[in-house]
């Protein structure tokens, strides 16, 4: 027969506990409770997920942490938000523009359009609508305008690519000057 196994102490418990926290604040490790990094879970990679999840199981509520990695995170989800905030901003326009067009106010449509792809936004609504706008209107110039920025934000898009010649062969006859 084999050694009977042995419970862990809690007093051995406790010291390889305090040995493990002590190698991780020496190899630079700050700890971080799992509160606090709930705030970073939608930019949070799945490996420290994995952690989080670990240490929830086992107990903890403090998981260690990089501070760069933490840093890193924080900046990272200041990004994400901020592109949330453009994308509620870019679909408010877009829905302003709908609803302009419904009522006949092409100006406005393109006011609510072009705030649209100022804000630079890689979302094709706005600038399909407003290249069919401006063609409708005749205003090839800005039809153009429209292309050329559509090809910058959208460079594997050959059909804005395709718009832009057009535009521009229809600015070279001499009747469609605008």
């Amino acid at each position: 027969m084999g050694k009977p196994i042995r419970a862990k102490s809690q007093l051995q418990i406790m010291q390889e506990r305090t040995a493990y926290l002590q190698k991780m604040i020496a190899q630079g490790y700050v700890f971080f409770s799992i509160i606090e990094l709930e705030e970073l879970r939608p930019v949070m990679a799945v490996g420290l997920m994995q952690r989080i999840s670990s240490a929830i199981l086992k107990g903890e509520d403090k998981v260690p942490l990089k501070p760069a990695q933490y840093s890193a995170m924080r900046n990272k989800l200041q990004a994400h938000k901020e592109n949330q905030q453009r994308l509620e901003r870019c679909a408010t326009l877009n829905n302003e523009g709908i609803t302009c067009e419904q009522c006949g106010d092409t100006i406005g449509a393109i006011a609510a359009y072009e705030a649209n792809i100022e804000l630079g936004y890689p979302a094709h609504h706005a600038f399909k609508r407003l290249l069919v706008l401006y063609r409708k209107s005749k205003d090839y110039k800005n039809e153009l305008r429209v292309a050329q920025r559509a090809c910058r934000i959208f460079p594997k898009d050959e059909s804005y690519k395709t718009r832009r010649d057009k535009v521009k062969e229809l600015l070279k006859k001499p009747s469609s000057k605008s």
